[in-house]
């Protein structure tokens, strides 16, 4: 694994190098195709599990969109890339996010993880690996999303005394309800109003019988149609009620997301710690 030699002349500020773990997943191939006409990176690996039924292959062969410009080859570990890159976005499995992990550490690249459903002692790994590489792990990278993490919290607690709703809508196919997403922004709102998720009340059913208490924190889950994401925080007082809505439009909106950390997140090396959206939104 060797890195390009600088090239002489004008002073350019180079691509950033970015591998994809788990580059054959649905979030894999949006972060792939995006990096690729993305002139601020550079697409230099592609990684799935070692059964993968196309490991081996070039992408090229597996899926024609990829362009006859892309001679990368589908390998199954960060090591055996010929080009070292300077961060790989993990959108796979826990298993292969650990392997992950630890490939990162010896090679000194770092992470941006988006693989969901992590045990405690597989996130612990993940937060052992910050302490030698830089690592970003978020629930969600959308910009806008993140944005409304850090506000939720703020206007909740210039509001106090007002009530407070979540309401969240999916696809007819989301299988987890409340979303992780109405779970960060309900975290928000606590930790500025001193609460915890015992202060949270999903859904109103005969289980949650009788009105609303004064210090509840609502949370309802819509399943309809191929809605993607929509998140509204409603705030609402006697006399008045303000919303705060968060729309996404196409699933690309958190593989973007993840590509802006990547590039925020290069600039870490040598640097070695858990950073997260708000550092990447509002960090130097």
């Amino acid at each position: 694994m060797t890195d390009p030699a600088p090239k002489k002349g004008k002073v350019e500020m180079s691509p950033v190098k970015i591998a994809i773990a788990g580059a054959r997943g649905r979030m894999g191939q949006r972060l792939s195709f995006l990096s690729l006409a993305d002139p601020e990176l550079e697409f230099v690996g592609a990684i799935e599990h070692a059964g993968h039924p196309m490991s081996g292959k070039k992408l090229v062969d597996i899926d024609p969109s990829y362009g006859a410009e892309c001679t990368l080859t589908l390998l199954k570990s960060l090591k055996d890339l010929t080009v070292k890159p300077d961060v790989v976005i993990d959108f796979s499995m826990p298993v292969g996010t650990v392997e992950r992990c630890k490939e990162a550490e010896e090679l000194g690249i770092c992470m941006v993880i988006g693989t969901t459903g992590l045990t405690a002692e597989q996130t612990q790994k993940v937060a052992e690996t910050a302490k030698k590489t830089p690592v970003i792990h978020a629930m969600n990278y959308s910009l806008g999303v993140n944005l409304m993490f850090k506000v939720a919290g703020q206007v909740a607690k210039a509001l106090k005394g007002f009530n407070i709703e979540i309401v969240e809508a999916h696809h007819n196919k989301k299988v987890d309800a409340p979303s992780g997403t109405a779970w960060g922004l309900a975290d928000s709102i606590c930790a500025s109003l001193g609460k915890t998720r015992d202060d949270v009340v999903h859904g109103r059913n005969p289980e949650n019988p009788g009105k609303r208490t004064e210090t509840e924190i609502g949370m309802h889950a819509v399943r309809m149609g191929a809605v993607v994401g929509e998140h509204t925080v409603y705030y609402a007082s006697d006399f008045e009620r303000i919303e705060l809505t968060h729309k996404a439009q196409d699933r690309d909106v958190f593989a973007a997301g993840a590509l802006r950390a990547a590039k925020w997140l290069s600039g870490k090396k040598g640097s070695p710690a858990m950073y997260s959206m708000e550092d990447v939104l509002f960090g130097e």
